[in-house]
């Protein structure tokens, strides 16, 4: 059971713990029943004219020690549930933080995020009914064994009717199974339609004949989506009445066939009868809970699975046993250093390469080239979120390797073409507040947002300011190199000149060495030098280059 593994992980008494206080649950109510029983029999034989306190103090006592068994049981699954989530959540944000980067963007943002997200809610949210279906198992396994001791003939005669229950339930499963399945379909193309309407509501609103067609194909959609809900419901329906009533043939065939073939079991009938009613309730539970509980199978599986794949793509570094790389550097250097895309044919994929370069300790490069050059996959090689296929890259004579991969990106504060920018200064341990104002001022950006408590006031800006927050943020990190990958693009004429021409000079003086991707072919010679990629091949342009313009 995927679940059961999902919640051990670091966890190795868990199981014990579990089938302790489910033992004392279920053999706390088999007890109960078999007391009642007792009772019932001997009102029977003698008459109600007295109380024997001795069942009856019995009663309370096992009454209780069932009642905390019960709490401690189902508490204890929830907390382990949660705890367990917790841990795989854990787990999984730790993987991905430390998965190799090229081999984690072929697995995709949106199985990584549903599975720290969806999965664990689905889990999560049914706390409770896993805990009751786990106490309806055990106290089912105890009734099973009570009746045994009573008799072993309605022992199997009951196993033999669950038995074939069982078996038309499963089969019932299967169909319900595959109108989930179409569920789970059309549901996904509706939801794309809805995708669609938001991100695309400029384009609906130019053209009615665009409207029309997406709205009749969210109306059929919607509609065979309503159909084959209303057909798994059904299904749902029809397979918990059957296996409620297996149960009552199972009491209909106890109390008016047994006794016909066999008079040695006639005077047990109403206790069998009794512990079958019993059986009820854990197995109403059971069947109601079959449909969530096949999800949670499904989540906790794909998060373990999740977890395997992460654990095999997990990068070569060793941050305990860190080379500690001074921020004052002299160079950094690229020899013979070549990358290709993993999973791509060698004859049609893209080759970066073969690259010499050598970066010195405070300067202003600037690197250009077309779309599709090769500037985004050199500035991850820069930044070492790629790994080199051949070559090696070196900072001071310093390969870098498992032990030096992550102080050398330490160095390096970053502006990526799709960055993210976090509302709250991770990192900054100790922000000077003057400072913060005045890149704020000079990036002309204080009067719509301002930092407070380490985290910006607010983000909800214009791409363009939310560079702008991203490259302070980036400052604001005193990080000795910087690297830009198309800063300049979401500025506006007036910035995007100021950016050139005053605000990257000022970082130069600063000392810190600024590595930026361009194409503002106006602003070239502002540069210390400029490095020129095309078809994946690097070389460096002087001002009377003929590719000076670009």
């Amino acid at each position: 059971m995927k679940l059961l593994e999902l919640l051990s992980l670091e966890d190795n008494k868990l199981k014990l713990r579990l089938a302790v206080s489910g033992l004392l649950s279920g053999l706390g109510s088999a007890a109960l029943l078999g007391l009642v029983n007792t009772a019932a029999q001997e009102i029977s034989d003698n008459g109600l004219d007295r109380v024997n306190w001795v069942l009856a103090g019995s009663f309370v006592a096992i009454t209780l020690i069932y009642f905390f068994a019960e709490v401690f049981l189902l508490s204890n699954i929830a907390r382990q549930i949660e705890q367990g989530i917790d841990r795989i959540r854990q787990r999984l944000f730790t993987q991905i933080a430390m998965a190799d980067f090229v081999k984690l963007e072929a697995i995709g943002q949106e199985r990584l995020f549903k599975n720290i997200t969806q999965s664990t809610q689905v889990i999560s949210q049914n706390a409770h009914l896993i805990g009751m279906c786990f106490r309806s198992v055990m106290l089912l396994i105890a009734v099973m064994i009570y009746v045994f001791w009573i008799s072993s003939l309605a022992f199997f005669l009951i196993i033999g009717v669950i038995g074939i229950g069982i078996v038309i339930y499963l089969r019932m499963g299967r169909a319900l199974g595959e109108w989930f399945g179409k569920l789970l379909q059309v549901e996904a193309e509706m939801f794309e339609k809805i995708a669609d309407l938001f991100r695309g509501i400029k384009e609906v609103r130019m053209w009615s004949k665009r409207s029309d067609r997406l709205y009749a194909a969210f109306d059929a959609s919607s509609t065979k989506k309503a159909e084959y809900g209303h057909k798994a419901h059904d299904l749902i329906s029809r397979q918990m009445i059957m296996g409620m009533s297996a149960f009552y043939i199972l009491l209909a065939i106890v109390v008016f066939i047994v006794p016909v073939y066999s008079s040695s079991l006639t005077s047990d009938i109403p206790k069998i009868s009794v512990a079958i009613l019993f059986m009820i309730g854990p197995i109403s539970v059971m069947v109601q809970s079959m449909s969530v509980f096949s999800q949670i199978e499904g989540s906790a599986s794909r998060m373990l699975a999740l977890s395997d794949d992460l654990a095999e793509i997990r990068e070569e570094a060793d941050e305990e046993n860190a080379k500690e790389l001074p921020a004052e550097f002299g160079h950094i250097d690229f020899e013979a250093v070549t990358f290709t895309y993993p999973n791509r044919d060698p004859r049609h994929g893209f080759v970066l390469g073969p690259i010499d370069l050598s970066v010195k300790s405070g300067e202003l490069l600037f690197v250009t080239g077309g779309n599709g050059s090769g500037k985004s996959t050199l500035v991850k090689l820069l930044t070492g979120l790629y790994r080199p296929e051949s070559g090696k890259i070196s900072i001071d004579k310093t390969q870098l390797g498992v032990h030096s991969i992550a102080p050398y990106r330490n160095l390096i504060a970053t502006v990526f073409s799709d960055f993210h920018l976090f509302a709250e200064l991770h990192g900054v341990d100790t922000l000077d507040t003057d400072e913060a104002n005045f890149w704020l001022e000079r990036f002309e950006i204080s009067h719509v947002t301002a930092i407070r408590e380490g985290r910006f006031v607010t983000t909800a800006l214009s791409s363009g300011q939310r560079k702008r927050l991203g490259l302070i943020s980036a400052i604001l990190e005193k990080r000795p190199i910087l690297v830009l990958d198309e800063w300049a693009a979401d500025q506006d004429p007036y910035f995007r000149k100021k950016f050139y021409t005053e605000i990257l000079p000022d970082l130069k003086k600063r000392g810190i060495t600024v590595i930026a991707v361009t194409h503002d072919d106006h602003y070239f010679e502002m540069a210390d030098r400029r490095l020129h990629l095309e078809n994946g091949k690097l070389s460096e342009v002087t001002l009377d280059d003929p590719r000076g313009r670009i």
